[in-house]
């Protein structure tokens, strides 16, 4: 072979190099691109996941708080909620209207956005202490206060999150 027939032949071989280095970059750059679009999916999902939890423990610690309301006292032991108590103190009536509270500043993590709410309703009469109706004229503990309570957590763009728990009132023991 001469001296020009080898530089002929080294000059087409440099021209497949590089459409095969290219190729290669090519296939790189889309692995690199499939890798990043995926770690941003991932926080995408634990940011959410996140938020979630936060909505979560924020509406247990409405429903927990609203419960408080309710078996802390006040005259809902002996006393029918009507339609000023649901409008001032959030304890409604069977049937009315959400009347929906929210939970005092410092009560709920600062994390979420806008406060946990809550919404108590009077359900009627329930079960009792055992053996308080059995004497005549049956006694204030024969029968005790049943509530629905609804809590949730919402807020624009975040997960929303509503629970709900039925309570019966304490009723203190007879003679105590």
């Amino acid at each position: 072979m001469t001296h020009d027939a080898r530089i002929h032949s080294r000059d087409r071989q440099g021209g497949v190099s590089l459409v095969v280095v290219l190729v290669l970059l090519v296939a790189v750059s889309v692995l690199g691109i499939a890798v990043l679009r995926s770690s941003a999916m991932q926080e995408r999902m634990s940011a959410n996941l996140r938020d979630r939890n936060l909505a979560v423990q924020a509406t247990e610690a409405a429903l927990r708080y609203a419960q408080n309301e309710v078996l802390g006292g006040g005259d809902w032991d002996t006393t029918e909620p009507d339609a000023t108590s649901c409008a001032n103190q959030g304890i409604c009536p069977t049937g009315s209207a959400p009347n929906w509270q929210a939970m005092p500043a410092g009560t709920y993590d600062d994390q979420i956005p806008d406060p946990p709410e809550y919404w108590i309703e009077y359900l009627g009469q329930g079960p009792a202490q055992k053996g308080s109706c059995d004497q005549l004229p049956p006694s204030l503990d024969c029968f005790s206060p049943m509530y629905r309570i609804t809590a949730r957590t919402r807020s624009e763009g975040r997960a929303n999150v509503m629970m709900q728990a039925n309570v019966i009132s304490r009723i203190p023991d007879p003679g105590t």
